[in-house]
């Protein structure tokens, strides 16, 4: 459990750091960053079980949950947009 602690942590922190760079880059590397934490998350809720310190546990759930919940945000906010606007 600790190896999967370690890549799921590893994971979080490379997908917080790319998520923070993408400001400036193009949209190429946020898409990366996606298929990564898709197989971050299950490593993470895996991880959850491990013995290893609570906050690193945690910190890897978050950092890996974080660019699927900007996006699902996103989803979310266009849907509402579209269907409480008014008519013309």
């Amino acid at each position: 459990m600790k190896i999967i602690t370690d890549i799921s942590f590893c994971i979080a922190l490379v997908s917080i750091a790319v998520f923070m760079l993408s400001i400036i880059t193009p949209l190429k590397l946020f898409v990366i960053v996606l298929y990564l934490t898709m197989f971050g998350i299950p490593l993470s809720i895996l991880s959850l079980f491990s013995r290893e310190k609570m906050i690193k546990r945690l910190v890897a759930l978050a950092g890996n949950l974080l660019p699927v919940s900007l996006v699902v945000y996103a989803l979310v906010m266009d849907f509402m947009d579209e269907f409480t606007r008014g008519a013309p």
